[in-house]
């Protein structure tokens, strides 16, 4: 026998409406192909399934699960005991069919195939559901008809959940051997498809909401260490470094009558001190910024806030990306780069206006696949080759840049004023 393929009710036909079920239901019965198929009505569910209670406790089952392979061999077991039950199946027990559930988890690239307690299908025929459902997932148009399929094991395979998304919702198919599929049209079958599609589904939204929250709760658990590190740094290491900045430039001042090797010896201490201690305090502003799923844009907006409080300079942002998510390592490296461009122009540039500007930078009719931030002033503008070694803030961008493996570039535009641009490959999240 062909094993056919439908889909449950959850958005789509049922799978007793295929005419490809219509067939396997009477050749499981022994009738020709083109003979017509007697009208009945449908079969009254047992008082036990009537129970609106006792079908919603077999879908809490599921749904609240912590494993399904673990759960669903009792409640496959439970529900093939009821549809061999069914007087329309022909068996009242006589023979036990057989079923099983073929799920993929979220993040899974394989089907397992889960059976009912008790009962085990062969190798042979857990490979080839398994086959099966892999090539359905190449035609996602194939869960969607009925259709026959050669080869065994017969029987018909029904779509439980629909996995619009095959990387991150779980994959659901139920699998009814001979001669449980004798009972497809039947109104206890219709009960099982249903229960098992209902459980599976607010069972892929229940584990979807425990990822959320995991997800939510190990961010905020980074958040708080970040800050308590932050706290640490800034009530030790920075009080140190604060310290022996303060007493280094004395050591400069003092050593002005030494002899040259000793004056640079000073310098260079001095240099080093101040050079740790901006690092560290950078360690600990980024250590309280946190955006989240923020895009980048947020965070250049916060960084004007933020500046628009210290200076009185007008400042602009151009953003031509409305939603650009960056990874938090590359937002944090990114921000540091233009506060330190937007430092330079409110302490060095005596610049009234400053503008931030932010787009992708496409070659030809294919997709960007660079962006450019630019950070450009109306100062006095500088030569980047006549800056003193003592000032390293260049050398700390740049440093970054290349961390990111991004083109840092600083040039003075025609009309004057200083424009430093960084560019990156797209890295969205």
């Amino acid at each position: 026998m062909a094993l056919s393929l439908g889909a449950s009710k959850t958005g789509k036909a049922p799978a007793s409406q295929g005419i490809a079920h219509r067939l396997d239901v009477q050749r499981a019965r022994g009738c020709p192909a083109d003979a017509e198929t007697p009208v009945r009505p449908a079969t009254i569910p047992p008082s036990d399934l009537r129970d609106r209670h006792h079908l919603d406790a077999i879908t809490l089952r599921i749904a609240t699960c912590a494993d399904l392979e673990e759960a669903l061999p009792s409640v496959l077991r439970e529900l093939l005991d009821m549809l061999n039950g069914c007087p329309e199946s022909g068996t009242a027990h006589s023979s036990i069919g057989e079923l099983c559930v073929v799920h993929r988890a979220p993040g899974q690239a394989t089907h397992a195939v889960i059976s009912p307690a008790g009962i085990a299908l062969s190798a042979a025929a857990r490979e080839r559901l398994q086959e099966v459902v892999r090539d359905i997932g190449r035609d996602p148009g194939a869960r969607q008809q009925a259709s026959g399929i050669a080869g065994t094991p017969g029987g018909v395979l029904i779509a439980l959940t629909d996995a619009t998304d095959r990387g991150e919702t779980s994959d659901d198919w139920l699998w009814l051997g001979e001669p449980t599929a004798a009972v497809i049209e039947s109104g206890l079958a219709n009960v099982v498809i249903n229960t098992l599609s209902r459980g599976l589904a607010l069972h892929q939204q229940q584990q979807a909401r425990h990822a959320e929250d995991t997800k939510s709760a190990v961010a905020q658990a980074l958040k708080n260490e970040r800050r308590q590190l932050a706290a640490e740094l800034h009530d030790t290491l920075a009080q140190e470094l604060s310290y022996l900045q303060m007493q280094s430039a004395r050591l400069t001042r003092a050593a002005r009558h030494a002899p040259q090797e000793v004056q640079a010896l000073a310098e260079e201490v001095h240099t080093q001190a101040r050079r740790a201690f901006r690092q560290t305090r950078e360690l600990i502003n980024g250590a309280h910024a946190t955006w989240g799923d923020a895009p980048l844009a947020c965070v250049l907006e916060a960084l004007i806030e933020e500046f628009e409080t210290r200076s009185s300079m007008v400042f602009e942002l151009d953003n031509r990306i409305q939603s650009l998510h960056l990874p938090d390592a590359l937002s944090l490296q990114v921000m540091f780069i233009v506060r330190e461009a937007m430092t330079n122009s409110v302490r060095h540039a005596r610049a009234t206006h400053l503008r931030l500007q932010l787009l992708y930078q496409s070659s030809g009719p294919q997709p960007a696949a660079r962006l450019l931030l630019t950070v450009e002033d109306n100062g006095c503008g500088f030569d980047p080759a006549e800056i003193p070694a003592a000032h390293f803030g260049l050398g700390i961008m740049q440093d970054r840049a290349r961390h990111l493996g991004a083109d840092f570039a600083i040039t003075q535009p025609r009309q004057g004023g200083t424009r430093v641009t960084l560019s990156w490959e797209r890295r969205d999240t």
